[in-house]
């Protein structure tokens, strides 16, 4: 993972800490609203990030930031919105969420292959149209 964090950090900014903790958050939308099956096979090819996934699961990774967005981001509106909201509240611009999307995904695309990404998006409802 750290080879990816790297990349995020040279793309969108951030400092490390910001950059891991905002991998995590994506990692955890992965893990909590992915195909079970794709997304372990998906993180058995990227050491680590189950662990990182994990370290941002038991905040409400994935019931949005809290309040009424919140309530809308985790309830009705799904996991990708709720993970943009908590993004946002870490402090990450738009820009910086759309380069640490892209930069995630060409990195799992090397590391895990462009079918099985396609296959743990289109698991997760709102994300099958950005790969």
């Amino acid at each position: 993972m750290q080879e990816l964090i790297g990349r995020i950090v040279t793309t969108t900014g951030l400092s490390e800490e910001k950059a891991t903790k905002a991998l995590g958050i994506v990692l955890n939308l992965i893990q909590t609203q992915g195909n079970q099956n794709k997304v372990q096979e998906f993180f058995d090819k990227m050491p680590g990030a189950a662990e990182l996934a994990r370290s941002q699961g038991g905040d409400g990774a994935g019931y949005g930031g809290g309040g009424l967005l919140g309530m809308l981001a985790g309830g009705m509106m799904g996991g990708p919105l709720a993970a943009i909201s908590k993004l946002t509240s870490a402090g990450l611009s738009m820009d910086q969420v759309k380069a640490l999307g892209a930069t995630t995904l060409d990195y799992a695309k090397e590391r895990a292959g462009p079918q099985l990404v396609r296959d743990v998006a289109g698991s997760i409802p709102g994300l099958s149209g950005y790969v």
